[in-house]
């Protein structure tokens, strides 16, 4: 699991009033690696780098893309979770 001092890290965020928002993120961020491995985190006895790296990619994408416009540029949450799953692969398991 990845802390909220080390999103905030990631996230450059230096003060606190949006902690309750990125914590949520962080809870949201592990269902959804979660659903790509196909298993809890809970499994593993040290979270590999590329799981602690994909939380943290989508916690970030979930923080910027929070209030999402038409003109908006950017990296989608839809091309994240794509790039999650490949990052995922050899992690996942074939079912739950």
């Amino acid at each position: 699991m990845i802390s909220l001092q080390e999103t905030k890290e990631f996230l450059r965020v230096d003060d606190d009033t949006e902690d309750a928002l990125i914590s949520s993120l962080i809870v949201t961020a592990k269902v959804l690696v979660e659903d790509v491995l196909r298993r809890p985190l809970a499994d593993f006895d040290r979270i590999p780098e590329p799981i602690h790296q994909a939380m943290l990619i989508v916690t970030a994408t979930l923080y910027e893309e929070r209030q999402v416009s038409k003109d908006k540029s950017g990296v989608s949450v839809t091309d994240t979770l794509d790039m999650i799953r490949r990052m995922l692969f050899a992690y996942r398991k074939g079912a739950f």
